[in-house]
């Protein structure tokens, strides 16, 4: 089971609504930016996880439950990103130190299967 910390801060990033339901940008600016959105707005991490995953944190209320403790931390940089076709890979640092946050694209759009 994913850590709800890392989880929730990682996916959390600004402008990441609009690039990743089917927006402009490439799928590394989709990426990022759902990393950066998940970092001032934790909750927001909760619209970009793949089913399985959303299923295994509680559902979308047990999702927002977790992330209401979460902090912002503008800190989190992303050290390398690799996207292999459906599925990428974002090794990603904060002050909680580093996690791997996996991604697989599904109908288009970039969603959150796991991190470590």
């Amino acid at each position: 089971m994913p850590r709800p910390h890392r989880f929730l801060s990682l996916l959390a990033v600004p402008a990441l609504t609009l690039a990743a339901c089917g927006g402009g940008g490439s799928d590394k600016d989709q990426i990022t930016e759902i990393i950066e959105e998940g970092n001032a707005n934790p909750s927001s991490v909760c619209n970009h996880l793949d089913a399985e995953l959303l299923k295994q944190i509680g559902g979308k209320d047990g999702c927002e439950k977790a992330a209401k403790g979460q902090p912002k931390d503008a800190s989190t940089k992303i050290d390398s990103l690799k996207i292999d076709g459906d599925k990428a890979t974002a090794k990603v640092k904060d002050k909680s130190g580093a996690s791997t946050i996996t991604f697989v694209k599904q109908d288009g759009d970039w969603k959150v299967s796991g991190s470590q």
